[in-house]
């Protein structure tokens, strides 16, 4: 994906917002800002969408709300290409996880564990139940 389009309006608190995230010389955006100011409000606005749930506002429930997330070629983004994690969230889970390693081998090794964890984990419930 070389562009992402981000055009929000009335999503939990975000009044308007327009911005092109330009992917040709840089790979990744930072957003920085003081508490308050946006940033939980544009990962839930994700979330929605992640979800295929519809955002709104919170406080002023009868405002319209736009929430436009399109690639290069205006097309939508559907929910498998948008990973969201949440601040603070000590139990969260995700089987996309392993996307945020950066370096492949170590994606394929952490991939791997964890696929052998959760076999012998079904197999450990089993002999328990029985």
């Amino acid at each position: 994906m070389d562009k992402l389009t981000v055009d929000l309006e009335n999503c939990y608190g975000i009044r308007k917002l327009n911005f092109q995230f330009e992917f040709n010389e840089k790979s990744t955006y930072v957003i920085y800002a003081p508490n308050g100011i946006m940033k939980t409000s544009f990962a839930k606005t994700f979330l929605d969408v992640m979800q295929g749930k519809e955002s709104s506002d919170t406080v002023f429930k009868d405002r319209v709300t736009k929430c436009q997330i399109t690639n290069e070629l205006s097309v939508a983004l559907t929910p498998e290409e948008i990973f969201v994690v949440l601040p603070y969230n000590q139990s969260f889970k995700s089987k996309k996880i392993s996307s945020l390693l950066v370096n492949k081998e170590l994606k394929e090794t952490y991939d791997a564990i964890h696929q052998g964890i959760d076999e012998k984990k079904e197999v450990l419930l089993k002999e328990l139940k029985t």
